[in-house]
C-alpha cells in the first residue's frame, strides 16, 4: 500500500511536490490581437514556491511569469506574457482564453502554446484550439482550452521562453472580459 501523498520527488528541489504558477490577466486585450501575437498574462494568482525572482517576474522555482516588460512579439524576447522556464524538466501547460469578444459571424481565435527560446523560429506545442463566434455561419464548434506538455530538455540554468500565442484572429474584437471571463494559464512541473 502507497503512503497517503506519495509522488515523485523532485530532482532539481528534492521535494515531493510540484512547481507551478496560476496566473491571468488582468483587464480584456483589444490590442495586438493579431496572427503571431500573445495573450498578455500580467498578474500571478498562486505559485509554488511562491518567489519574487525578478523586477516584474514572478513564479515558483522551476518557472516564471514576465508581469511588466513591455509587450513585444520579437522571437527570443522578454515581453509581458511570456513564462521562462528551467531545463530539464517536464511541464504541463494549460490555458483558458475566457470570454472572446467579435465582430460578426466569422468570428474564429485559434491559439497554441509556442515556445519562442530561439531567434529564429518558434516552435509550436501540442495542438491548437480554436474559439468560434456562437453565429458561426457553419455552426462549428470547439471546446476552447489549450492543454500541451513539453519536455525543455537542457539542464537547470538553461531557460526557455514559452507563450500563448494567437495563430488565427478573424474579426476579434477582444479577448477577456471583467465580468464574463479573463484568460488564465497554468503551468506545472510533471
Amino acid at each position: 500500500m502507497a503512503f497517503p501523498r506519495s509522488g515523485t520527488v523532485d530532482t532539481q528541489t528534492f521535494s515531493g511536490t510540484k512547481d507551478f504558477i496560476f496566473a491571468h490577466s488582468s483587464a480584456l486585450q483589444n490590442a495586438n490581437i493579431g496572427a503571431a501575437d500573445h495573450l498578455k498574462f500580467d498578474t500571478v494568482d498562486f505559485s509554488r514556491p511562491s518567489v519574487a525572482q525578478l523586477t516584474g517576474a514572478l513564479g515558483g522555482a522551476a518557472m516564471s511569469l514576465d508581469t511588466s516588460t513591455a509587450y513585444v512579439n520579437t522571437n527570443g524576447t522578454a515581453s509581458i506574457g511570456r513564462i521562462s522556464l528551467r531545463g530539464g524538466k517536464m511541464y504541463k501547460l494549460e490555458c483558458s482564453p475566457g470570454y472572446v469578444l467579435f465582430s460578426g459571424a466569422t468570428g474564429l481565435l485559434s491559439l497554441q502554446w509556442f515556445d519562442m527560446t530561439s531567434l529564429t523560429t518558434p516552435v509550436a506545442l501540442g495542438q491548437p484550439t480554436s474559439i468560434y463566434a456562437q453565429t458561426d455561419a457553419a455552426h462549428d464548434g470547439a471546446n476552447g482550452d489549450l492543454l500541451a506538455f513539453y519536455n525543455a530538455g537542457g539542464g537547470q540554468n538553461d531557460v526557455f521562453l514559452l507563450e500563448v500565442q494567437i495563430t488565427v484572429a478573424t474579426a476579434v474584437t477582444s479577448i477577456g472580459s471583467t465580468a464574463k471571463g479573463l484568460p488564465t494559464i497554468l503551468v506545472e512541473t510533471y
